[in-house]
């Protein structure tokens, strides 16, 4: 059962049926041939496993980053981080890296990341005399800290299926995101540096404030939200609703850059997007039924305590397996399917089940800009006009780096567990 459940998926997938079709067709590969349970059994664990309050986050998350999007906070952000750090050696780099810390703190997803932040600054970049390359790699790389910092998709994902406390998991995905940008930053800095691209415009407090002001409304999003959800006043599904609403004032009311006659239109794209994602959850429920019932974790588990006797080689193990996942599926996708085989196993070597959503998460965030899926390096070469073939040589410094932060996040545990811990 276990060769026919992962064959067929994998013979599916290389035969390029889309990942929801294919997960849904190797579960059905699986019932056909042991006979015993009725076919009406997909169809009940497909509508009954998206009954789920928890799950409900994500769509209205996916609505707040659009609303977001749409309403011109990118934008704004953009202009607060130029000022932040625009005056420094490589300063539009470091604005990109920054404004993408602050939109990830937003909306949780890397593709609205890269389209909002990207949009702006790779021409801006361009312009000041960036190399293209360049600037469409620092964009693409920093954008996946929206999928490490709360509120991000991806953890939400991993922690209804795993049964993890999600406010737990956006604790402790706020430090390794700053790390994640820091590091991006500092290598910056120094391609910056080689390269002479210096700033024309030195720092100004009174323009840092008077963008300060106007990005405000955008900035204190993360705060509402998260805050919130810290302090216990809502959940993680309540804070995305308030965070829809207050995203709606700012965006029509504050910033003006949505209209109330765009609101269906916003709506039916979203309803596009979230809906192949929760067919994906649904069919993955079907998945981990199949799982459970043969005993796959299980058997995955005693093969790894038998072999891979070590805590740490488990984890190297686990962040090989999702870099390999990651080059043909995205982020989303691969926690939905990893989730169900790994997590019991990473019980059973005692690792922290916040720490070890956070390695995975981490892990496969890199597959965002790791081809032939990496959805955030189209969308870069697309608003930079460079090809992707010309981008893989200067992302090979930025790629290794998102390594190097992952292992550092896989072996030192304390930066994930101190903040849950504390709040906990």
């Amino acid at each position: 059962m276990t060769l026919l459940l992962f064959g067929s998926f994998i013979f599916f997938i290389i035969i390029r049926v889309p990942v929801v079709f294919a997960l849904a067709l190797s579960c059905l590969s699986v019932l056909l041939w042991t006979g015993e349970t009725t076919l009406m059994l997909i169809a009940q664990r497909t509508a009954t496993s998206l009954d789920s309050f928890p799950l409900l986050a994500v769509p209205l998350f996916i609505l707040m980053g659009e609303i977001l999007n749409r309403g011109g906070c990118g934008e704004k952000l953009v202009a607060f981080s130029e000022r932040l750090v625009g005056g420094v050696t490589g300063g539009l780099a470091h604005a990109n890296i920054v404004a993408s810390m602050f939109f990830g703190g937003i909306s949780g997803v890397a593709t609205a990341d890269t389209a909002a932040i990207g949009s702006v600054l790779i021409p801006t970049m361009m312009k000041a005399g960036y190399d293209p390359k360049f600037s469409t790699v620092v964009t693409v790389t920093s954008s996946i800290i929206g999928i490490i910092v709360p509120p991000s998709i991806d953890m939400i994902l991993y922690g209804w299926i795993s049964g993890t406390s999600i406010v737990e998991l956006f604790a402790g995905g706020i430090i390794p995101g700053i790390l994640v940008g820091l590091s991006l930053m500092a290598l910056s800095h120094w391609i910056c540096f080689k390269r002479g691209y210096r700033s024309k415009e030195k720092f100004s407090l009174p323009k840092l404030s008077k963008a300060f002001v106007v990005a405000f409304p955008a900035l204190i999003m993360p705060i509402l939200i998260v805050g919130g959800m810290f302090t216990g006043i809502f959940t993680a599904t309540e804070g995305a609703s308030v965070a829809v609403v207050y995203g709606l004032i700012i965006a029509i009311l504050f910033y003006r850059g949505l209209r109330f006659r765009d609101i269906p239109n916003l709506i039916l794209k979203v309803c596009t997007t979230v809906g192949s994602i929760m067919l994906l959850i649904a069919f993955c429920k079907t998945f981990g039924w199949i799982l459970t019932a043969e005993r796959i974790p299980h058997a995955i588990s005693e093969f790894f305590l038998s072999n891979v006797p070590y805590q740490s080689l488990f984890l190297l193990n686990v962040i090989l397996v999702c870099l390999v996942i990651g080059t043909f599926l995205t982020p989303a996708a691969a926690t939905i399917i990893l989730t169900p085989i790994l997590a019991p196993v990473a019980n059973s070597f005692g690792v922290d089940p916040v720490h070890f959503g956070l390695v995975l998460v981490c892990s496969v965030a890199i597959g965002h800009v790791t081809p032939p899926v990496a959805l955030t390096l189209y969308i870069g070469a697309g608003i930079s006009g460079v090809s992707v073939s010309e981008l893989i040589k200067p992302l090979m410094p930025f790629w290794l780096i998102l390594i190097a932060v992952t292992l550092v996040v896989a072996y030192f545990p304390s930066l994930t567990l101190f903040l849950p811990g504390y709040f906990r």
